[in-house]
């Protein structure tokens, strides 16, 4: 049996296919999102999963680009 280990996974074992998660407008004017830095993408894409069926988008890790 041959597995792929890599990637983000749900609670149930299911493979997250982040290039279909949305991205909040919040997002678009945040620093994080200008800025090449792989784990602070992992982590707003992790916040963004955890998000992704509320009515409204909330982080605490935002920063506006000035």
């Amino acid at each position: 049996m041959n597995e792929e280990i890599n990637g983000f996974y749900d609670d149930d074992g299911n493979k997250i296919n982040l290039d279909l998660l949305p991205k909040p407008q919040l997002c678009l004017s945040c620093k994080s999102n200008v800025v090449e830095d792989w784990e602070e993408d992992i982590l707003c894409q992790m916040n963004r999963y955890d998000q992704r069926n509320d009515k409204e988008f909330k982080c605490f890790a935002y920063e506006a680009i000035c």
